[in-house]
């Protein structure tokens, strides 16, 4: 069982060596983690922030000196746990999480050393406003994976249900339908029983005080109010269990909004609620907005220079009228649904009969591994491009049930031949400053 305490022996030697806590120097970098930070400027740069930020915060944390460190202590271990364990197998997505999450812990850390001793919330919600990413964008992420990034919540993993849980646990933990269950050990006296149903891949938990002999207690009261049709967490909602920046153990859940790309506004919240032994605490509720617009994202155009220039600079226009229309207000599109939106320069393909491709096609040079199937419904377009008529096809993205990105296909017709030329991701991308607030639950 992981248990995210610093001893009190541990702590007063942190307390003696700050610095040790900031950042690794390069020549003497000895975790995966270290070393790929030190490999890359722009990595090493903020590596060197979040060093100064940290004495920083330190020197001006008074009566919280312990509680910094400790956090920071935290923070590494989880960067190391979340980022290391993905080099050297996958070193572009570990520098992927790195990129994500140092920029986020160099914002918990400003608004730490600006203001110590904030109350948690006030302090999560004055990070997620001024937390940019490398390019200065606003960050990437749902709020709970970028609290996670700065270090104000540490996520408490999984662990199987085995027997020995099931005989510390009274029987009705155990007894869910759910086809899969785990259990997650949160702080030092807490355990949340968690049951996934498979039809909907819905997660229903509960959760139980530990007494000192470490058996489990009956099942607190449920942490926050759900609508009776919605026990569980479903589709873009999520719930998790950890601890926050004060080492506190507590129980967060995501609502990441609308999954499905349209043409307006983002908002996001995460719910937060301290747990005490055998009763719920304080709770808050952080709501974020960003504003957002569509851009070209990976792919490939195999056609002549002006035809790739042109359809690299209409189809996100075609995309933000796409997600601005009724047709993609619902993934489902029943009898009497809105009509497919007129796109600026695109027709309705009415030559000879073509197979309604499902799947993004595969350029030479380039093929797309994530939600590669066009919705059924989107229908085949023609293109008068400078290269001469192409067949296209754009929709969000569909990986069974779980819509993604807007996904475009092109094709060139010879006699009865289709060859792909041009395969695109289209990404709603956050921009500019996110609208942030915060408000005490009861």
């Amino acid at each position: 069982m992981i248990r995210h305490r610093v001893l009190p022996a541990i702590a007063a030697a942190l307390l003696l060596a700050p610095p040790a806590l900031s950042a690794a120097p390069c020549a003497t970098a000895g975790t995966r983690t270290e070393r790929m930070i030190c490999a890359n400027p722009a990595l090493r740069a903020e590596g060197a922030e979040i060093a100064r930020l940290y004495r920083q915060a330190v020197a001006k944390a008074g009566a919280h000196t312990a509680a910094v460190i400790a956090e920071q202590a935290r923070w590494l271990a989880t960067r190391d746990r979340l980022c290391g364990d993905l080099a050297p197998a996958d070193d572009e997505r570990a520098r992927t999480c790195l990129a994500r999450a140092l920029p986020l812990r160099r914002a918990a850390l400003a608004v730490q050393a600006a203001k110590p001793g904030q109350p948690f919330c006030d302090r999560a919600a004055a990070t997620l406003a001024a937390a940019r990413g490398l390019d200065g964008g606003p960050p990437v992420g749902d709020l709970d994976e970028q609290l996670i990034g700065a270090g104000l919540l540490t996520p408490a993993p999984e662990q199987e249900l085995t027997q020995a849980w099931r005989d510390r646990l009274p029987p009705e933990a155990t007894q869910d339908a759910g086809d899969q269950m785990a259990v997650v050990p949160f702080g030092r006296a807490h355990v949340a029983v968690t049951a996934l149903d498979d039809a909907a891949s819905c997660t229903s938990f509960s959760v139980h005080w530990l007494d000192t002999a470490g058996n489990g207690g009956p099942a607190l009261p449920p942490p926050e109010t759900r609508p009776a049709d919605k026990p569980a967490y479903c589709w873009s909602e999520s719930a998790g269990f950890g601890l926050d920046a004060t080492d506190a153990p507590v129980f967060f859940a995501q609502d990441s909004g609308p999954s499905r790309p349209m043409a307006r506004p983002t908002r996001t919240d995460i719910r937060i609620r301290a747990v005490h032994r055998d009763r719920w605490g304080a709770a808050c509720r952080i709501e974020a907005t960003y504003q957002t617009e569509f851009r070209l994202g990976d792919g490939r155009c195999a056609a002549d220079a002006a035809t790739c220039k042109a359809l690299a600079e209409a189809t996100p226009r075609w995309a933000t009228a796409l997600a601005a229309s009724p047709w993609s207000i619902g993934a489902d599109h029943p009898p009497g649904r809105p009509d497919y939106p007129a796109l600026d320069g695109l027709a309705p393909y009415t030559g000879p009969f073509v197979p309604a491709f499902l799947t993004i096609p595969s350029v030479k040079g380039w093929t797309y591994t994530g939600l590669p199937n066009f919705e059924e419904e989107a229908p085949l377009l023609h293109w008068q491009s400078p290269g001469g008529p192409l067949i296209l096809r754009l929709s969000p993205g569909m990986l069974n049930w779980r819509p993604g990105p807007m996904i475009l296909g092109a094709w060139r017709r010879k006699g009865d031949t289709l060859t792909p030329v041009a395969a695109y991701t289209i990404n709603q991308v956050r921009v500019g400053v996110p609208a942030v607030t915060m408000a005490a639950r009861p």
